[in-house]
């Protein structure tokens, strides 16, 4: 079969801008080094050595930054200050929060990066991971809470809200296990002490721990807190008072609640109880009595809740709520209600789910809206507001046009599949972050898996796409790559010679590379004639080939 039109046509769009792979060291954190002095006034921190450790502090929220080094000198220059105070400390603190986010996202991103402390580091740990890097600001916190007495080396220190806020945050963002009960215990000891007042952002970073927590009584949890804090802020405490962070983290929290539910019944429970929770914050807003006003993002999560559901009706419940905010945003013209990237991406979501036959039609209309917001204003020389900026389409959404394209009753998913992978490039070219990933390929060759009609045009397509991975070489295939290439020849192709070839061709280079795994044995039992399968299996040395006993050196290379 010849695909050579294809390949032609994805070797062309191969030449676009390439992302630097190196990562970025701020200049001034590799000129500060441990032996440097710290001016001092009298008994007060100089303006410029906070000023330095702030700076430095902001670097560790890039995890292309060396961040545990950076955030080692923050604690350097600290410790060499005679006379601190509570504002160095907060830093202190910031800087180690900011190095749990950034090495959670390393993780997330399989990303790694040398990232050694110096020889002269005052730290007496390794810090490895977020879990590290937050026990070790939880430790500074509670070592400067011990009393003169017991911690003569405090220096007078007494940490105030806004350490207690960041090390509280620094857990909610860490995703680690345990992050809730570690929260809510920081949380109690400055309900308990009387030094201390709690505010709307301690609850708030509390509330977003169990809206990220897995544990089954996380929703309950949330909900005492959210009900507790409206009881505080009806008896006088306006520090608690909830705001529109408090009822984003809420809604959020139930967008990735649903998705826990098999069952419909409770799905639809769980999106009533979210609605009702937006509805009265709208109707407070209305009668001037919450003081909290929805805004894009709220409506956004609302949105994502009904995207759990997965059911048409639920995508029509979040079309109307689009209508509803961009209805209101033309009344008022408040940019805070603005539909941005999220509102639409989560919608593109909604639909994703509903396997409907007008789903990736409508996926495509959302995107081309995306666009034209802020197009329209280029083309009449208007300056675009960062909001509008915002409408841009991203990765995400991408990721949820491909995932409606998979799954929808569409007669023409491969083409639409490599529509959304061409638009991907382009906008690679600007914004390396929209360029398109293993994932994003993965999804498209998949949707031509998934076609039921112009079956040889998606096997043409779908092979292009997998040469275009191999000649990538920003982008590596793995062992789902070639499991769903296999997939492509048993949906697309009758039993006989043609699909027998170009089934163990992919094999060959999944086993050349080490990415055999059990969905690729499975996948090739499924596509390969039963006598192929028998001398594929025998063509190891290993004896008793099979799913459960594959290779070493066929596999060596699965994580």
């Amino acid at each position: 079969m010849r695909l050579n039109k294809y390949v032609l046509l994805f070797t062309i769009l191969f030449n676009w801008s390439t992302k630097s792979t190196s990562g970025f060291i701020a200049p001034k954190a590799l000129s500060l080094r441990s032996d440097v002095s710290v001016n001092t006034n009298g008994n007060h921190i100089s303006y410029e050595t906070n000023q330095r450790m702030d700076e430095l502090a902001e670097q560790c929220g890039d995890h292309n930054n060396p961040v545990v080094s950076i955030a080692s000198q923050v604690e350097e220059i600290y410790q060499s200050i005679d006379e601190k105070n509570v504002v160095a400390f907060n830093v202190l603190l910031k800087a180690w929060g900011k190095v749990c986010l950034s090495l959670e996202k390393r993780k997330k991103m399989n990303y790694s990066l040398k990232d050694e402390l110096s020889t002269k580091s005052v730290l007496s740990v390794s810090i490895h991971s977020a879990r590290d890097a937050v026990e070790h600001l939880t430790k500074h916190l509670m070592e400067a809470e011990a009393s003169d007495e017991k911690n003569p080396e405090n220096n007078g220190v007494i940490p105030d809200e806004t350490s207690y806020n960041t090390v509280i945050d620094a857990w909610a963002k860490s995703t680690l296990p345990d992050s809730s009960e570690a929260a809510e215990r920081l949380l109690r000891k400055m309900i308990n002490n009387p030094r201390l007042e709690p505010c709307s952002i301690s609850y708030n970073s509390v509330l977003n721990c169990y809206a990220r927590s897995r544990d089954p009584s996380s929703l309950e949890k949330m909900k005492n807190i959210w009900e507790h804090m409206q009881n505080l802020a009806a008896n006088g405490n306006e520090k608690i008072k909830p705001c529109i962070r408090t009822v984003n983290i809420i809604l959020q929290g139930y967008s990735r609640i649903i998705g826990r539910y098999d069952n419909d019944d409770d799905k639809l429970a769980c999106a009533k109880e979210a609605r009702s929770i937006f509805e009265n914050v709208k109707a407070g807003a209305k009668n001037g009595g919450s003081g909290v006003c929805p805004e894009a993002d709220t409506y956004s999560f609302i949105i994502e809740v009904y995207a759990g559901v997965g059911s048409k009706t639920a995508a029509l419940k979040a079309e109307g709520l689009m209508e509803e905010l961009k209805q209101i945003y033309r009344e008022t013209q408040d940019s805070r209600l603005q539909p941005n990237a999220r509102t639409y991406t989560s919608l593109i979501g909604a639909w994703s789910r509903t396997f409907d036959k007008t789903a990736a039609i409508r996926a495509e209309r959302i995107v081309e809206e995306m666009e034209s917001i802020y197009a329209n204003r280029i083309a009449n020389e208007e300056p675009l507001r960062p909001e509008e900026l915002t409408t841009k389409p991203n990765s995400k959404t991408f990721k949820n046009v491909l995932y409606t394209i998979m799954y929808a009753q569409d007669d023409d998913k491969a083409r639409k599949a490599l529509k959304v992978l061409m638009k991907m490039r382009e906008y690679g070219k600007t914004n390396p972050e929209c360029a398109p990933t293993i994932g994003a390929y993965n999804q498209a060759i998949d949707a031509c898996a998934r076609s039921r009609t112009n079956q040889v045009d998606a096997l043409k397509i779908a092979f292009a796409m997998l040469k275009t991975v191999e000649l990538d070489n920003e982008i590596k295939a793995n062992a789902k790559t070639y499991g769903i290439g296999i997939k492509v020849t048993e949906c697309l192709l009758p039993r006989g010679f043609e699909r027998n070839k170009l089934a163990l061709a992919v094999f060959e280079k999944a086993k050349r590379k080490g990415l055999v795994n059990a969905d690729i044995m499975r996948h090739a039992r499924k596509a390969l004639d039963s006598d192929k399968y028998h001398e594929l299996m025998q063509s190891s040395e290993q004896p008793n080939t099979s799913i459960n006993n594959i290779p070493r050196d066929w596999s060596r290379n699965i994580c």
